[in-house]
């Protein structure tokens, strides 16, 4: 017979085993580590987190006007498909003139629309200086999208569209050298009207180019 110390201390020891079963914590338990989902083998990374796409509505930012009578018309054409993947390989070469007429190539008449810039947009940009300006003539009945591109410098590009009432009505949210308005759809005004382009570097300075296209689209009366 074991002296009863020895009996003791293998008790003490078995119960201290089971208590630390009892407490290791599941692999999806921990707090900022894996995430593997109970019954899965643990050790597994993650599974990626799928990118955010270009065709989800855009909220715009917070203090863009609320809705209003220079609101775009609601688009009669389909948002994302074709208007996100032409410019998907697009890559800047420094050149903005000969990189905005290749991008709305690539963008431009794979979704049905031409040209009505008579000339590119062309000018120089500079953090914290006034807009470059350019008028543009819409009209009900068609839909319109803006291409620009600066050079490598210009480490944010920005383009707003304003209506002939001042108000801003779209803009580009991405932080690039080559924004797109807008990034998923074409703007559709809901009548005849005087805009403006108006072509900004949030960061950076240097060359710029932007070319303007439409689609005509039918609309109900």
């Amino acid at each position: 017979m074991q002296p009863l110390h020895k009996l003791t201390a293998t008790a003490l020891l078995i119960l201290g085993f089971a208590q630390g079963c009892r407490e290791r914590a599941r692999p999806w338990e921990q707090a900022g580590g894996a995430t593997d989902a109970p019954g899965a083998p643990p050790g597994l990374p993650p599974l990626p987190r799928p990118p955010a796409s270009a065709a989800e509505p855009d909220t715009g930012p917070a203090d863009a006007a609320p809705p209003g009578e220079d609101d775009p018309l609601p688009l009669p054409v389909r948002v994302g498909g074709p208007w996100v993947r032409c410019y998907g390989n697009f890559r800047i070469t420094g050149e903005p003139l000969k990189d905005v007429t290749r991008l709305s190539l690539l963008c431009g008449p794979e979704n049905g629309m031409r040209r009505v810039s008579k000339a590119p947009i062309e000018g120089e940009v500079e953090e914290g200086k006034e807009p470059i300006g350019s008028p543009l003539e819409v009209k009900k009945g068609e839909c319109y999208r803006i291409f620009a591109v600066a050079e490598p410098q210009v480490a944010d590009l920005d383009v707003v569209v304003r209506s002939s009432r001042g108000a801003a009505i779209a803009a580009d949210h991405s932080e690039d050298a080559w924004p797109i308005v807008q990034p998923d759809r074409p703007l559709c005004p809901l009548e005849d009207d005087a805009w403006t382009v108006e072509l900004s570097a949030r960061r950076g300075k240097g060359r710029v180019a932007a070319e303007v296209w439409a689609l005509r689209v039918a609309v109900p009366d």
